[in-house]
């Protein structure tokens, strides 16, 4: 994920120049090797003709090579880049530069014909190197080896089949940060001085401090970045490179709440609905399946881009549930301020959306005249909203709704008493709300989470900070 932490770079006309060199790069690449093959072909006695268009191609690709080192340079300036790697690299590209000029004014003496050959075979084994060094700044170290169709990383690919006792973060999240992070936050390319291919690293955190909160994903900017819309220029990865799955990012929100812990393994660990069945995914011959978040009969249309493009607009984000099945999940983790009136625009896409991700925004009990149209809403979180019993009434007609997060809420006894009409509830969460225990008995199949969860306290909870004098 480039740039993590830092906003996006001030413009100037060294970078923007500098930001040619990856178009500049590869016209050498090509120019020289073109030159080297025609050269070995003019040797041979039919087809001395093509020697006349050596010493052209060779000018260019020498004027090419010394463009891509100066450009080269300027994009060093704006650093991110480990120092070795980077030395190398622009040493043995400039190495290139002065062989294709030495190799240009060789052309032109018949004395020089014979080793002409040696000396561009050496360029081009120069030129191989360098490219690869550039590529492993570009893309980490390990950018070949990761694509290899056989040893570890090919194994894991295949599934994990016992994902209980998986580790998260190794077997998991490690993967993920891997394929989609660690090119630009590694030993060799470090952008907002941070790094993800270890542990110590992420927890240490960037430039601007740390990118993990505790057990708090929607005040983590390892997972805020994720769910940003498209066009954001702080969206990471950032748009053009290759993004995270929605199973991926759901991934990563739950370690993160669960406490991002280097050890824990699955069973370990609290899942969610959600997180059961991005799990169960990742099982070999496994896939959604028969969830029972996720209706069985699938959608007969996938959503419209564009009702999809309104909602992205307001911030929220709208994701697949599984693959292929055409569902939805909307989640407003960065769209605070949607409302009541907004509420509305969800309605397109009505027959879509199975899980529905409210908190912390400002909806209200109109808005849940809305929600109630939802047809296929098996998943609804409203922690610290406005709704009241009121709402809960409307709510009654979520036939579908299996899971209801109402903690942070106005919702008392009386509500609750409304949701009797939703027979296959599953669970439901009250926390700091006015419902007592005395409604629990109308539910005697619903698992009802009152929370209240008492910690052990650490020794690192009782310390306190004081600034330097």
């Amino acid at each position: 994920m480039i740039n993590l932490l830092q906003s996006a770079p001030q413009g100037s006309w060294s970078l923007f120049i500098g930001r040619f060199h990856p178009l500049l790069v590869h016209l050498p690449i090509g120019i020289l090797i073109v030159a080297f093959i025609l050269e070995w072909m003019s040797r041979h006695r039919r087809l001395a003709f093509v020697g006349a268009s050596v010493l052209p191609i060779l000018i260019f690709g020498a004027a090419s090579a010394i463009a891509a080192c100066i450009a080269g340079y300027l994009l060093s300036l704006s650093g991110g880049y480990e120092e070795r790697a980077l030395d190398l690299h622009m040493w043995m590209g400039i190495g290139v530069a002065v062989i294709a000029t030495l190799l240009c004014v060789l052309r032109r003496y018949a004395i020089f014909r014979k080793s002409w050959l040696w000396v561009s075979s050496g360029m081009i084994i120069l030129l191989s190197v360098a490219g690869h060094l550039g590529g492993n700044l570009t893309h980490g170290e390990d950018y070949l080896s990761a694509a290899m169709p056989f040893g570890q990383r090919a194994a894991a690919a295949t599934g994990i089949a016992n994902i209980e006792e998986a580790k998260v973060y190794d077997d998991l999240i490690k993967p993920i940060l891997e394929q989609k992070c660690m090119s630009c936050h590694n030993v060799g390319k470090l952008k907002g001085g941070l790094r993800l291919d270890s542990m110590t690293h992420i927890l240490k955190g960037g430039e601007n401090g740390p990118v993990l909160k505790d057990s708090m994903p929607e005040l983590s900017e390892m997972y805020k970045r994720l769910v940003l819309s498209d066009n954001d220029d702080k969206r990471m990865p950032p748009k053009g490179k290759p993004q995270l799955s929605p199973n991926q990012v759901e991934l990563i929100y739950w370690w993160i709440a669960q406490g991002a812990s280097a050890t824990a393994k699955v069973k370990e660990l609290r899942k969610s609905p959600r997180i059961e069945l991005v799990l169960e995914s990742l099982q070999p011959s496994s896939g959604p399946g028969n969830h029972p978040f996720i209706p069985k009969e699938e959608v007969s249309k996938a959503a419209a881009s564009k009702d999809v493009d309104t909602l992205e607009a307001l911030g929220l984000k709208v994701m697949p549930v599984a693959a292929g099945n055409g569902f939805v999940m909307v989640n407003a983790v960065n769209a605070s301020a949607f409302d009541n009136k907004q509420a509305a625009l969800l309605l397109p896409l009505k027959s879509q959306i199975v899980w529905l991700k409210l908190s912390n925004t400002q909806v209200g009990d109109s808005a849940m005249k809305i929600i109630a149209q939802l047809p296929e809403l098996t998943r609804l979180q409203l922690e610290n909203t406005a709704i009241t019993d009121a709402g809960l009434q409307e709510l009654a007609a979520c036939k579908q709704l299996k899971y209801l997060n109402l903690v942070g809420t106005k919702v008392s006894d009386k509500g609750l008493l409304a949701l009797q009409k939703i027979k296959g509830l599953q669970e439901l969460f009250v926390y700091k709300t006015a419902v007592t225990a005395a409604v629990f008995k109308a539910f005697p199949d619903t698992k009802i989470d009152t929370g209240g969860y008492k910690m052990p306290v650490l020794e690192t909870d009782t310390m306190v900070f004081r600034k330097a004098k």
